[in-house]
């Protein structure tokens, strides 16, 4: 009885480990990996992330020019790498620099050349439907430069723009598997207390 417990304990463990994210700190830019944020870094309120030059409301098929803009109290050191971002749209166009942003897993992020800045200038065009809305989500890291995965700080900035002719809920919406960040803690810590308490009785 013993061995199955602690067998069922391992399964358990490994499958956790298995749906966390491989998260790693990446200057040449994130994928799908970083849509809950910039996880192998600490978030800090001090960092604020915008979105400058977005309409109130858009109309149909019109392109804006836009900045995404990192400011904080991480220090910047102008020999390295500054920051960088993640930035999905739900609707609508982006268009980056491409020496500076790379398109990947549905969304833009930094590449090595981009990292040297906070601000990152882009196009979007909206949707032909004005009675649509589009949500831009976006996580912007600043980094101190000495390459590693302390003293940096990421925040992000969400954002539900509405079409001209849009009537329907402005509010944004829940994360694609339905749980915010705090549920997943909470699952991953529940998660671990059983496997703790299976690998106690396993041993007794």
């Amino acid at each position: 009885m013993g061995d199955l417990l602690r067998s069922i304990g391992l399964f358990v463990m490994l499958a956790i480990l298995l749906t966390l994210p491989s998260v790693s700190s990446v200057p040449s830019g994130v994928g799908d990996e970083g849509n809950e944020g910039c996880l192998c870094h600490s978030r800090a309120d001090s960092t604020d992330v915008t979105l400058v030059g977005l309409p109130s409301e858009y109309g149909a098929n019109i392109t804006y020019n836009v900045q995404l803009q990192i400011s904080s109290s991480v220090e910047v050191d102008g020999e390295n790498s500054q920051g960088g971002f993640r930035l999905t749209v739900s609707n609508g166009s982006m268009m980056f620099n491409q020496s500076e942003a790379q398109y990947l897993d549905n969304g833009w992020t930094h590449k090595l050349n981009g990292t040297y800045q906070r601000m990152w200038n882009f196009t979007w065009t909206s949707p032909a439907d004005n009675a649509s809305r589009s949500e831009f989500t976006v996580y912007g890291n600043a980094v101190n430069g000495n390459g590693q995965q302390t003293g940096d700080g990421w925040n992000e900035y969400s954002l539900v723009l509405p079409g001209t002719e849009y009537e329907g809920d402005l509010s944004l919406s829940p994360s694609i598997d339905g749980l915010d960040p705090i549920d997943k803690l909470l699952l991953l810590v529940g998660l671990c207390a059983l496997v703790g308490l299976l690998w106690s009785a396993g041993r007794s």
